[in-house]
């Protein structure tokens, strides 16, 4: 009897919480000099890339809707002059909900005064998401999502623009030289990923590596699990152990870069060592992504884990070969460090701006609740 009138206590709270506007509001205020950065065609291309199915009609207006903002993984983005606000659902959002704007503003871009956009939040990005109700900024999204427009966010290491290039400048002081490096392949970090059914035929995960390599363990590859989520499943015989450093993954030729819930965490710091990557092709975009190719960037691995073996092998007999791949992967991060990046950065921006500014709810007749 109590159990069933706590549960329908609960039913009848969480019906007033959805009809309520718990909206937790932060303003960040915007000081500091945008940098407007410098046109090419690539930079176009990049500004296509990151708009998707936008790059060649106007981006839908963001609705505003609090109730849409209630019930999903999202927060909305309003600046005005020199401010910008998150709105964010005091109980699902509990981040810092600043991050997002300080990571734009860590790009050096221009935020324009009448952005309005919906930025996604947590892994799986779009998922949940409503095109309907107008533009998703989001840090990455399937290929199958191309409703969602690609922006740098605040999503944990993933760097770009200038702070990307403060990472390759740091990291350049803890490469190993080549002839110094082991004739190994290394991955490290958390076991992440178990949260999408059926991958395993389609990628290289870190659970089926993980265990293929624990079962017939090889001196060429070194596994260095950190991390075990909570309601991951553990890998029988591999034990946990303390996190690493940088340099120590750099002393080894290749390095394992494996998805997890989405791209990897270390996904720009890797490619800034100088050491080959080995990486399954992506199946998921981000601006990182952008114009990466197999062979040219990094050394693509089939699904099956002892193909690591094999493609190690290959960067032990091709050294010039496989350090002109580290070339490659150094110079495209230069570029997304560089004015040319920034301009597609404010371009993507602007042109949601833009739209704003040609659509408001009136006009479109959208209704803000």
């Amino acid at each position: 009897m109590f159990a069933y009138l706590s549960s329908k206590t609960r039913k009848l709270k969480r019906r007033f919480w959805l009809a309520t506007d718990f909206i937790q509001k932060r303003q960040v205020r915007i000081n500091y000099q945008p940098v407007p950065g410098r046109k090419s065609a690539k930079a176009e291309r990049l500004v296509e890339y990151c708009l998707g199915d936008f790059s060649h009609q106007p981006v839908p207006t963001c609705s505003g809707q609090r109730r849409y903002l209630r019930q999903r993984l999202v927060l909305l983005l309003e600046t005005s002059g020199n401010v910008a606000t998150t709105s964010a659902n005091r109980a699902r959002n509990n981040r810092d909900t600043k991050k997002i704007v300080s990571a734009l503003i860590s790009q050096r871009a221009k935020i324009p005064s009448n952005l309005r956009a919906w930025l996604i939040r947590g892994d799986g990005a779009g998922a949940h998401s409503d095109p309907a109700q107008g533009v998703h900024l989001t840090g990455m999204r399937s290929t199958s999502r191309r409703d969602l427009v690609l922006a740098p966010t605040g999503c944990r290491n993933r760097l770009l623009g200038p702070a990307l290039k403060q990472q390759m400048a740091e990291l350049k002081q803890l490469w190993v030289p080549w002839d110094k490096k082991s004739n190994t392949a290394w991955w490290g970090g958390a076991l992440t990923g178990d949260c999408w059914n059926n991958s395993s035929s389609a990628v290289l995960t870190r659970r089926n590596f993980l265990e293929y390599f624990t079962q017939q363990p090889s001196e060429k590859v070194s596994c260095h699990l950190t991390e075990l989520p909570m309601k991951a499943r553990p890998v029988p015989g591999l034990k946990l152990q303390a996190s690493f450093s940088k340099q120590s993954a750099f002393r080894h030729k290749c390095l394992l870069l494996l998805p997890g819930n989405d791209i990897a965490s270390g996904s720009s710091w890797y490619f800034c060592g100088n050491s080959v990557v080995l990486m399954p092709e992506p199946t998921l975009e981000h601006i990182l992504h952008f114009e990466m190719e197999a062979w040219e960037h990094y050394i693509p691995l089939d699904p099956d884990p002892a193909d690591v073996l094999v493609k190690l092998q290959w960067v032990i007999e091709n050294p010039i070969k496989a350090q002109k791949i580290v070339a490659n992967s150094h110079e495209r991060l230069r570029w997304l460090c560089g004015d040319e990046y920034l301009w597609a950065c404010n371009e993507v921006l602007r042109r949601i701006a833009e739209s704003q500014t040609e659509q408001s709810p009136e006009n479109s007749g959208q209704q803000v609740d």
